[in-house]
């Protein structure tokens, strides 16, 4: 991302540097997730407990912090806040069905004890690799294709969140909600589009290559909605909201109806599964916590009506 870009969109250094790092460490954890192809090695338990975790912090990110924020974006108006949350997760669904993005598979790892009937009725077959596409050796692409549009979406979230927050007082906890819950997730969505690429027979100069392409796609997702902030004129903080609802919307879409069912589906292990949602979920709120408390309170009170002054 372009720092003199950065520096003329963000409103202070703080966030130009808290951002930078973000998107970054992000890219990162991308790129250490598909060349790891860690999905391949956690095996069964743990990538359930993973996955539960995950859910439980995007579901409490989602709810806790992008959706409050975006009212406040949007000049406190709930209808039409919960009207683009609702579009957020209608459009998410969508791309979840068209690109079957969110294919989680783990190797059996001999750990497991539930109705392996039960799941296939689900259709869900957790011990073998499923190529989507009729089994293509381009599977690959459709969930890269898909990840990619979801990466670039995450991306605008986080530099909304980020300008949202630094405007807020939040200094180097602006956007940490959203940076923890991205942070989370992208590792796990290049670790699934390596071993499709893996499976597929891919070479492994192609697969870096993409590997590389797809972790630089949430700093391109940041600085694609920083650049086009400008042209919203006296609406920048409209588009903020907006983005943000968006955000929230596809943060809970994933949660709902991807990650959480993925365990749902599981008999075992309901307590260390259930357990892991609810860290989730307290560490979502700390972080949530943790930020407003470096907010300045006057930008998150409700304004005091204003009467008129008595003869």
């Amino acid at each position: 991302m372009c720092p003199s870009l950065v520096a003329a969109i963000l409103p202070n250094a703080t966030a130009v540097v808290t951002l930078s790092v973000a998107l970054a460490l992000i890219a990162a954890a991308a790129f250490a997730g598909g060349s790891s192809v860690a999905l391949t090695s956690l095996g069964h338990r743990p990538m359930q407990v993973l996955l539960s975790l995950t859910g439980g912090v995007l579901l409490g990110v989602g709810m806790l912090h992008l959706l409050p924020h975006a009212w406040l974006q949007l000049g406190r108006n709930l209808d039409t806040t919960m009207a683009w949350v609702l579009g957020g997760f209608f459009l998410m669904f969508l791309l979840e069905r068209a690109f079957h993005a969110h294919a989680h598979h783990t190797p059996d790892d001999g750990c497991c004890d539930h109705d392996h009937d039960a799941d296939h009725e689900h259709g869900h077959d957790h011990h073998r690799p499923v190529h989507h596409h009729g089994g293509s050796r381009w599977a690959w692409c459709g969930a890269f294709a898909g990840l990619a549009l979801h990466s670039l979406a995450d991306g605008a979230a986080l530099a909304a969140s980020v300008r949202a927050d630094a405007e807020h007082g939040a200094g180097l906890f602006a956007g940490l909600a959203t940076f923890l819950a991205i942070l989370l997730h992208k590792p796990l969505d290049a670790g699934i589009i390596a071993t499709l690429m893996v499976e597929s027979g891919a070479s492994p100069r192609l697969r870096t290559i993409v590997n590389a392409l797809y972790a630089a796609v949430v700093p391109v997702g940041a600085a694609a909605f920083l650049a086009s902030l400008p042209f919203a004129g006296g609406k920048q903080e409209a588009v903020l909201g907006i983005a943000m609802a968006l955000a929230a919307g596809a943060f809970i879409c994933i949660a709902a109806a991807d990650l959480l069912p993925e365990v749902q589906f599981h008999s075992h292990d309901r307590v260390l599964l259930t357990t892991a949602l609810a860290l989730g979920l307290a560490l979502a709120w700390g972080i949530t916590v943790l930020e407003k408390s470096s907010h300045a309170h006057a930008m998150h009170t409700p304004r005091a009506p204003v009467t008129p002054a008595s003869n």
